[in-house]
């Protein structure tokens, strides 16, 4: 499937990404980065990052604007 080579250049490639914008979200690197759930998570499991905690059901839903 994957090549210890394509997880290395895919993981370089989406912590540079992290680096430089470090309050992006898993939707961000999804995005921008042109991968899946699946795969960051793969890679993660390798080592290669650590990925951002999900955001607070609150946050996601704008509950916390109201209680504010």
């Amino acid at each position: 499937m994957y090549t210890k080579l394509d997880d290395a250049r895919q993981a370089k490639f989406i912590n540079n990404f992290m680096q430089s914008n470090p309050n992006c979200t898993m939707k961000d690197i999804i995005q921008r980065c042109v991968t899946n759930r699946t795969r960051l998570k793969q890679l993660e499991m390798q080592g290669y990052f650590k990925l951002p905690n999900p955001i607070p059901y609150g946050k996601r839903n704008g509950l916390f604007r109201k209680n504010a």
